[in-house]
């Protein structure tokens, strides 16, 4: 009988101690994921942070631009606007002011890339991924849209019109800047969310 009560009892110490090993570790591996998960949402943060600047650089410069050709347009005849673009005289792109080029912003994903690889991001709210995706996916519309603009600029040759100038300016001037701020929107909009809920 005693045997059997030793036993039971060192059974039980050693199966309490089993249990409390697997707790404590289960512990330590979610303070590590919570750890890991906060690291990763300030990495997103700090990236779309900086998209944000870039962004805004660019909404300046594209205003402008618009505000330029928008003033430029009018004073067009029909026969100008039509006109060979290389040997006109009535229109040069590079002749507004502030031009500096069809350029948009350097938007990056690599924390977003990241947490996707490492996949920490199952352990986002499903809202946040959803938020967060969307704005990613806006970024890759604009930088596509973007660089099509840009290899229409480079492709134009000695038959292109002064049309087809302007049309490029103007794809930057709209289509690209509201691209821009819609993507300045959805960042803003998530950065006080993020500070909020999910960051200490």
């Amino acid at each position: 009988m005693k045997t059997i009560l030793k036993y039971g009892i060192e059974f039980l110490i050693v199966t309490f101690g089993v249990f409390l090993g697997m707790y404590v570790s289960e512990l330590q591996n979610e303070k590590k994921v919570k750890i890991e998960k906060e690291k990763s949402i300030s990495y997103i943060l700090e990236e779309l942070e900086n998209n944000k600047k870039n962004i805004k650089k660019s909404i300046t410069y594209h205003q402008a631009i618009k505000t330029e050709i928008d003033s430029v347009t009018p004073t067009l005849l029909e026969k100008d606007v039509y006109a060979t673009y290389f040997g006109n005289h009535k229109f040069r792109h590079n002749e507004l002011k502030g031009w500096n080029g069809i350029t948009l912003a350097e938007v990056v994903n690599t924390a977003f890339e990241g947490a996707k690889i490492s996949g920490i991001i199952k352990e986002y709210d499903i809202g946040l991924i959803y938020k967060v995706s969307k704005i990613y996916n806006l970024q890759k519309g604009y930088t596509e849209l973007g660089n099509s603009i840009l290899d229409r600029m480079i492709n134009i040759n000695s038959s292109a019109k002064v049309i087809d100038v302007l049309v490029s300016i103007q794809l930057m001037t709209n289509d690209l800047l509201i691209y821009e701020k819609k993507i300045l929107s959805e960042i803003e909009s998530i950065e006080t969310e993020i500070k909020k809920s999910y960051l200490n």
